[in-house]
């Protein structure tokens, strides 16, 4: 189905694996707890509590353990914290990390359950994870995520400060509703990411989140991301469609990424345009369409009575092109050139079809990206 995706900026979707393991992470009876209390009664020595509840997290997730972590007190701000772990293995992740102190972490290479902001003015970075639930209910939070997949991004009014994300999926978004409060407060960009397209295959259920995220994008002023959010929107309704409208819905999706790729109908132009001209030009499908000397022809027209190869391709270019920009009289009133078969003659029609829908999505996408919202 990729093959009609083209020009639709749509990261890859997880692993079948890992979507069932966001899906249902499996709750450990024993995980390792880790905050500075637990430091605390294992070294009796003074210490950096931060930096060594740091480590010891890493050491647990590098032998396998599954560890619970709280980060409270005692960091010192400024710096740049961060955990990293040794990849997204199943058998060892953090099962829940609250962070409850103003700080800015950066998490990298981690499978983890479940990770909640519970402070104000956190800086939460995320580099090729994996989430199955990221709770943000706490007020000027700011988060980054490259490759990232997160499971179910939970958000409350009024929290998210900044919220970029490159790459990766987001496979469910739990919001307000569109009378509920808007949770963002500043940029928020996606960026060849992921969206389920269809309900109940991943952890997405139905279309209403993506309703809420795009009307409080649309109240943020941000076109760009809502278009992106609507298009998935629109993808997941046609379930409830008739199947006349479930048709329709596929084409439409698969021309212009319902209006919201300019560049798709372009591709597509250019897709069209190459299979015509090798048709006309493996066929030998143009000849004259005129009963007058060839010596009539005159300047560029010369070419095309070429017996060489060169004449053979610039006679599949003019009739390739003929039913496409004919219309507006670039070439004349007169045809110089029409197809030698019947079945030829019906594409070439259909081509033509094809290319003015074609040009009018190109026109309605790049206006509805450059619209300014009332």
């Amino acid at each position: 189905m990729r093959l009609f995706r083209i020009g639709i900026t749509q990261g890859l979707p997880p692993s079948d694996e890992l979507v069932s393991w966001m899906s249902s992470p499996p709750k450990h009876p024993n995980p390792v707890a880790i905050t500075p209390d637990t430091l605390r009664q294992k070294h009796a020595e003074p210490q950096a509590w931060h930096q060594l509840l740091l480590k010891e997290t890493e050491d647990a997730l590098r032998e396998g353990k599954v560890v619970e972590i709280r980060l409270f007190g005692g960091f010192p701000t400024g710096p740049t914290y961060s955990i990293r772990g040794t990849g997204q293995t199943l058998d060892s992740y953090i099962q829940a990390l609250s962070i409850e102190h103003p700080m800015e972490l950066r998490l990298s290479s981690l499978l983890a359950d479940r990770i909640q902001i519970s402070s104000s003015s956190v800086r939460l970075h995320i580099d090729n994870c994996s989430i199955a639930h990221l709770h943000l209910p706490a007020p000027a939070t700011e988060v980054t995520l490259h490759n990232a997949h997160i499971g179910n991004l939970e958000i409350l009014p009024g929290v998210l400060k900044h919220y970029e994300m490159k790459g990766g999926s987001l496979l469910n978004i739990i919001c307000p509703p569109p009378s509920g409060g808007n949770p963002f407060t500043g940029t928020v960009s996606f960026k060849d990411v992921f969206l389920p397209r269809k309900r109940k295959v991943f952890i997405l259920q139905g279309p209403q989140p993506y309703r809420n995220m795009r009307h409080h994008l649309r109240n943020l002023e941000n076109a760009q991301m809502a278009n992106l959010i609507h298009s998935a929107e629109l993808a997941v309704e046609r379930e409830d469609d008739s199947w006349t409208n479930r048709i329709l819905s596929y084409l439409y999706e698969w021309l212009s990424d319902f209006g919201s790729s300019a560049l798709t109908p372009l591709l597509w132009q250019v897709f069209l345009l190459s299979l015509s001209m090798s048709l006309i030009f493996y066929s030998d499908g143009a000849v004259l369409a005129f009963s007058e000397s060839a010596s009539a022809l005159v300047g560029w027209q010369t070419i095309l009575i070429d017996t060489n190869e060169s004449g053979d391709l610039a006679r599949a270019v003019y009739l390739a092109l003929q039913p496409v920009v004919n219309p507006i009289g670039i070439f004349g009133p007169k045809s110089l050139l029409v197809p030698r078969y019947p079945w030829l003659a019906v594409w070439l029609s259909l081509h033509g079809v094809l290319s003015v829908i074609l040009l009018a999505l190109l026109i309605f996408a790049i206006r509805r990206r450059f619209k300014i919202q009332q």
